[in-house]
């Protein structure tokens, strides 16, 4: 358990430049949508087209295959984060950018419907308190891969720094996945019910 532990060291500034980027993104989606809504609604397929699909996908679906299948995407989207790295960053970069573009989005389209900050923090939060920091986790990985595969520590050459990050990265995953598997069964179960109270 203390090798898991470890990988998470040293992480401290990736993390909270992952969380810039991500709050950046949603300050970006927020105000897109605010400025021009048609434009943002009639592109929404090319913008949440993934999510949409699982949406569909699920419906009408036993709650175990919807954990699955949430589980699944989330375990995805988190090995890009983590493993997109190696091309100098630009994916976990990306990746948080466009994350917290959806999430802006979406809270401007909750206010756009007429509905409430309570309905929005309701159908995220109880599966999101988990999984977004999994994938901030996931995405400082990715970071700290990218940047010391273009700027090697003092201590260690390139191909030194990329084992340790990737084997650190790998031991993560002795948490990160597990805690995504919670979360799937907190937005299948759990959520739809805080979801409705609103």
């Amino acid at each position: 358990m203390e090798p898991i532990l470890n990988s998470f060291k040293d992480k401290k500034g990736y993390i909270i430049f992952s969380i810039l980027l991500f709050t950046a993104g949603a300050a970006i989606g927020y105000f897109a949508f605010k400025q021009d809504p048609e434009f943002i609604l009639s592109n929404l397929n090319n913008l949440m087209g993934n999510i949409i699909n699982i949406g569909k996908q699920i419906m009408g679906k036993k709650k175990l295959y919807a954990i699955g299948l949430i589980f699944q995407n989330n375990v995805k989207a988190l090995l890009l984060m983590m493993f997109g790295g190696i091309f100098f960053g630009i994916i976990p970069l990306i990746g948080m950018i466009f994350n917290g573009l959806l999430i802006g989005i979406m809270l401007a389209m909750v206010f756009y419907e007429g509905k409430t900050l309570a309905f929005f923090l309701a159908t995220l939060l109880p599966h999101g308190i988990l999984e977004l920091p999994v994938i901030i986790l996931g995405a400082s990985f990715g970071l700290k891969t990218g940047f010391e595969v273009i700027i090697p520590s003092k201590k260690q050459n390139r191909m030194e720094n990329l084992k340790e990050n990737l084997t650190k990265s790998v031991l993560s995953m002795g948490i990160l996945v597990p805690l995504l598997y919670i979360a799937a069964v907190i937005e299948t179960l759990i959520t739809p019910y805080f979801a409705k109270l609103f």
